[in-house]
């Protein structure tokens, strides 16, 4: 699982190569990134890519992307993880509005004007004519069945996974919510006895700790009635699932002994057909997994799925006992939007990368070098702190490891380690104003590194010579260079202690011909 972990993002980075041109920052664990894909853990002072040995997401809230309300956890697996309101076109997927003529409310579509009138969908209130599509939604013959399997199967594959019986009463909470609510009731009590059973638990184990009472008995006294509840629940379950699984027979299903006769059927009608139009698309099935129909005039509206706020937080910051949240948003879907009256933000916290570390980018690409055949690139380094900081570019180690992801067949030839000194970041338009009191940066004090050619305010650009290997003829280079960066106090003109912050960066780009 996690090399498909790795492929999904090293596929993903690849879009953001430009014409084979990309600057890519090195994870601690060796991921190459851009910049605007990386976080920034405060507690562990490094950079943290998306791959999950580093850092992990949770949900944090649901919404409907059409109605922008939140949702509950709970509201929210109740319906689904679909809009409790909202339902989208079955032909064009567009959110439909709900019309009334003759007293009468219907769902129609205002790009392509279709409507739920010769389905029968109708009822004289609107909130009645929501009601009655959800709950035609649940009446597919396959809705029951497959509730009553996903909760049936998921109670042993939970046991089997934690070696426990504790998580496989747990697991009884996420089933979903079907015509029969008895196994919804029966999973809300077994969640309100677990939580019971690890209350007396904590107890019993506090009171053993103090010498009173004797653990091992209650705990085996505990353990036996959790094996009881979970003998309850399979009783229970398995006439449950046996009563689904005859009413389905009943109805006819995929497996059913007239299956050719069916399937013989049903080509010789779509033989006959003369506009394809009125035969639904692979697409507009799937919309509707349990109730699929072949003709398009007898396709159901669907309820969109349901958006989710997501947190990311930062494995090793987890692990020394802090919240390690890299970026947390707000859990109103419109807090933050510039409509509102009251000015927000979209975000509680967001530590993301290029708010901490120099932002590289190509001012110049590859060119050869008049007399000498060789290579060079110029390179722009902005600083997005509020500090200034000092830049000291160095050759990365030849004994480091390569990465698997970018076949590196340049090396870049610094010379010269002389530190650069970056101004700090500041509003381009007070900047202007007091363009004349402007400081000179880029010299650290009376030295001056030859790579530098510019520096004004919080951006400067360095002139970096590569060469590239013989062995590994390519049409591109990739090299890798170590930017260590400090925080630099400008009235003592020092660099602040405990500020250092090392970043390997891997360029890309095509080689001149």
């Amino acid at each position: 699982m996690r090399y498909l972990y790795t492929a999904f993002f090293t596929m993903r980075s690849e879009g953001d190569v430009v014409d084979g041109v990309c600057v890519r920052y090195a994870c601690k664990c060796g991921h190459l990134a851009p910049v605007s894909s990386l976080f920034f853990s405060e507690t562990c002072e490094k950079l943290v890519c998306r791959l999950p040995q580093c850092s992990v997401e949770e949900f944090e809230s649901y919404y409907c992307g059409n109605l922008l309300v939140n949702l509950p956890s709970k509201e929210a697996s109740m319906y689904q993880n679909r809009s409790s309101r909202c339902f989208s076109c079955p032909t064009c997927e567009t959110a439909l509005s709900t019309a009334i003529h003759e007293q009468r409310y219907f769902f129609l579509c205002a790009h392509c004007r279709w409507d739920s009138l010769e389905l029968g969908l109708v009822d004289d209130d609107p909130d009645a004519l929501i009601m009655t599509a959800i709950t035609r939604e649940r009446q597919a013959a396959h809705e029951d069945v497959f509730q009553t399997l996903h909760s049936h199967y998921t109670t042993f594959s939970s046991s089997s996974a934690n070696g426990g019986t504790a998580a496989a009463l747990s697991s009884s909470s996420g089933a979903s919510f079907g015509r029969s609510s008895s196994l919804q009731l029966l999973a809300d009590s077994m969640k309100e006895l677990q939580r019971e059973h690890q209350m007396k638990k904590f107890r019993l184990q506090r009171m053993a700790e103090m010498g009173g009472w004797k653990y091992d008995q209650a705990l085996a006294k505990v353990q036996e009635k959790e094996k009881w509840l979970l003998q309850q629940r399979r009783e229970h379950q398995w006439p449950e699932l046996t009563k689904q699984l005859a009413v389905l027979q009943t109805q006819g299903t995929s497996w059913s002994e007239d299956t050719p006769e069916k399937t013989r059927e049903m080509l010789e009608n779509l033989s006959q057909k003369r506009d394809m139009g009125e035969v639904s698309t692979l697409h507009q099935r799937l919309l509707n997994p349990l109730d699929q129909s072949r003709d398009a005039d007898k396709l159901f509206p669907s309820r969109p799925l349901l958006r989710v706020k997501r947190t990311w937080r930062c494995v090793e910051s987890i692990e020394r006992g802090t919240a390690g949240i890299l970026v947390k948003p707000q859990i109103s879907p419109m807090s933050g939007d510039s409509s509102l009256p009251v000015s927000a933000s979209w975000f509680k916290k967001a530590n993301l990368a290029a708010q901490y570390v120099p932002v590289i980018t190509f001012q110049r690409l590859l060119y050869r070098v008049d007399g000498t055949g060789g290579v060079e690139c110029v390179l722009l380094v902005e600083n997005p702190l509020d500090d200034a900081i000092r830049i000291t570019f160095r050759s990365a180690p030849v004994s480091s490891e390569a990465s698997e992801e970018v076949l590196e067949n340049g090396q870049v030839v610094l010379q010269d380690l002389t530190p650069i000194i970056v101004g700090p970041y500041e509003d381009p338009n007070l900047a202007d104003a007091f363009i004349d009191d402007e400081p000179p940066f880029g010299a650290n004090g009376d030295e001056h590194n030859a790579m530098l050619l510019q520096a004004t305010r919080n951006l400067i650009k360095i002139k970096l010579p590569l060469t590239v290997n013989p062995a590994t003829p390519t049409s591109s280079i990739s090299a890798r260079f170590i930017m260590d960066t400090e925080k630099f106090d400008e009235d003592a003109n020092e660099a602040i202690e405990n500020s250092l912050l090392s970043v390997p960066v891997v360029i890309t780009a095509p080689i001149p011909q």
